[in-house]
């Protein structure tokens, strides 16, 4: 290690030695606005090459955190809804499927149990939205649509068959 530092210090010298020389060479008059425009370089990249990228990543940062903690507030207030499901209080998947359409205003056209967890429904010309916002709540609840047929009507709105199941 002591020897690189050596050669690296002669070659250094000898690098400079010939800028070292044209100074000793300049007038005092001359050697002034040079110190004057080296030192403003110098702080041009203290501000450029230090400062300003280290003051974006951290207002980048702050924002991040910022973003983050909402996030975190959110789920902590949202944890008990998401926790909640009709299977805790032992409703049955038709239950579930019958009461959530109820709050939503979907009719049913017809449903089809398959077994203890699992059912068919079937909705005609319904709001593709009101569908959409069904099957979200269901699955807030625990209960998943393993098949999905839809069709657009020609008289407006949606038709489709699902298969549900916890």
């Amino acid at each position: 290690m002591k020897e690189f530092l050596m050669q690296f210090s002669n070659q250094w010298q000898e690098a400079v030695a010939p800028l070292r020389k044209r100074w000793l060479q300049l007038a005092p008059r001359e050697q002034l606005p040079l110190l004057i425009l080296a030192g403003f370089v110098f702080v041009l990249m203290l501000i450029y090459g230090i400062w300003w990228p280290s003051h974006k990543a951290a207002e980048s940062a702050r924002i991040a955190h910022e973003n983050n903690r909402q996030l975190v507030t959110w789920m902590q207030a949202n944890a008990v809804r998401a926790r909640a499901a009709p299977s805790a209080s032992g409703e049955s998947v038709l239950g579930a499927v019958n009461s959530v359409a109820g709050s939503t205003g979907l009719t049913l056209s017809r449903i089809e149990p398959e077994g203890d967890s699992a059912v068919r429904v079937w909705v005609e010309r319904a709001d593709f939205n009101t569908i959409a916002s069904w099957l979200g709540q269901l699955g807030q609840s625990g209960i998943v649509a393993s098949e999905i047929q839809v069709e657009k009507q020609s008289a407006g709105g949606v038709s489709g068959r699902f298969t549900l199941s916890r």
